[in-house]
């Protein structure tokens, strides 16, 4: 086979998995924004602030139960061999059953505790979201299996958000609706994991050990309290804006939603990049890594321009002319999506392929410390746009920081890894 037919061969299965990542996240994308017009109007604006609320703080339990295998897991499946593979799997499926229900159950008591109105679906928004984290995506997102990712994973959770749609759409309660999408969660948790651990084609004589929990939980740490520190950069602000200024909570909500849906539908990109920069070798990670920086940053500067296009539309539809968002809000929320969707590709695909998990967690920790405190000066002050304006500075120190480690990681490389990452390889690839 010639190089140039290898080339178009190779180009070719690209858009393959990038059309199939995305099938996968714009279904779930499409759907998650479709219930909310639903639930605004099985219940009103207030109940749905309340979900919102519950969401936010089941985003931070779904990182904890998820133990950072969202962020490492990609990398290490794309580097082991299918026993270790499965392996790794069988230790996320330990920790996220232990962690499960006294995660869920603390997410939903203080979700009930922290809202203004309607705690019980405050609660059960919090369990649905919290339920996010069993995903086994990482491990699909590894093997570049984007069509097993959508039918194992992708569309029971969508057909659980279409049987709520369709219930509350016939009378049912909010509630009714947020236990289908927490349903559609379990169904895809019990469909990969039968899948992956008795239709993965390793034998059960081949299988490897699992390692003790002790000993999974440290391996974890790093690739759990970046995630976890994202996950609370994101979610913090709800429940500041809802402490603060309860008056600004119905438009931010609503603005938050939006963003982190938009940012969903965009994972292929992101998943793309998870896959294909780590697999680089030695002498190719330093080309890829910058190619991956330029493709990105031009992608999220369309971005930002076609958000900003479609976003007052958008947001008019989902809260049912009910919440309506200045325009300063509406820029500072494209300008978010934007500069999220970089640092997303940054974070989980560029740091995590050269060894810096610990600059990840260095960024997130700075960007909270900064970004945080101001949400609450700026919610108070000028409303909605003022929280977003606050969580947009932080997540910009952020990158700058993240920014700093690639390219002071390349600075000191001597050829083209750094002998820190060459020596990291090896070491993973003899445990």
């Amino acid at each position: 086979m010639s190089r140039g037919t290898r080339r178009l061969v190779a180009a070719r299965s690209g858009l393959s998995k990038i059309a199939g990542y995305s099938l996968s996240m714009l279904v779930l994308a499409v759907a998650s924004l479709a219930i909310i017009p639903v639930m605004v109007g099985a219940d009103g604006p207030r109940a749905w602030a309340s979900i919102a609320v519950g969401q936010s703080i089941g985003g931070v339990a779904a990182v904890v139960v998820g133990y950072g295998w969202g962020l490492t897991g990609p990398a290490v499946v794309a580097r082991a061999d299918p026993p270790a593979r499965v392996r790794a799997h069988s230790e996320s499926l330990w920790v996220k059953c232990v962690l499960l229900v006294p995660v869920g159950a603390t997410a939903a008591s203080l979700a009930a505790l922290l809202t203004p109105t309607r705690p019980d679906l405050a609660a059960v928004g919090a369990l649905s979201t919290a339920a996010v984290g069993l995903t086994a995506s990482w491990y699909f997102v590894g093997l570049s299996r984007p069509y097993a990712l959508f039918f194992l994973e992708t569309f029971p959770r969508v057909l659980g958000t279409v049987v709520g749609i369709a219930l509350m759409l016939a009378g049912a309660d909010a509630f009714v609706g947020v236990m289908c999408v927490l349903g559609g969660m379990v169904l895809a948790f019990v469909a990969s994991s039968i899948f992956i651990q008795g239709v993965s084609g390793v034998p059960r004589g081949e299988r490897l050990p699992r390692s003790p929990l002790w000993s999974v939980l440290g391996s974890q740490g790093l690739g759990l309290s970046s995630t976890l520190l994202s996950s609370g950069y994101v979610a913090a602000p709800v429940l500041i804006v809802s402490a603060v200024a309860p008056y600004a909570l119905p438009v931010y909500a609503i603005v938050d939603k939006v963003q982190r849906q938009v940012s969903v539908a965009l994972n292929p990109f992101v998943t793309v990049f998870q896959g294909w920069v780590p697999r680089a070798t030695s002498d190719r990670l330093r080309e890829r890594v910058f190619r991956a920086l330029a493709l990105s940053l031009l992608f999220s500067i369309l971005l930002g321009v076609g958000m900003l296009s479609v976003a007052p539309y958008l947001i008019a539809w989902l809260g049912g002319d009910q919440i309506r968002p200045g325009t300063t809000t509406l820029v500072l929320m494209a300008g978010f999506v934007a500069l999220a969707l970089f640092e997303a590709v940054v974070s989980k695909a560029i740091l995590i392929a050269i060894d810096r998990v610990n600059v990840v967690a260095t960024a997130t920790l700075a960007g909270s410390l900064v970004g945080l405190p101001l949400v609450a000066v700026g919610a108070v002050f000028f409303g909605p746009s003022g929280a977003l304006g606050a969580i947009l500075v932080g997540l910009a120190l952020r990158v700058g920081i993240e920014l700093t480690g690639v390219f002071t990681t390349f600075r000191r490389a001597d050829g083209p890894v750094s002998t820190a990452v060459n020596t990291r390889r090896t070491q993973r690839a003899q445990i």
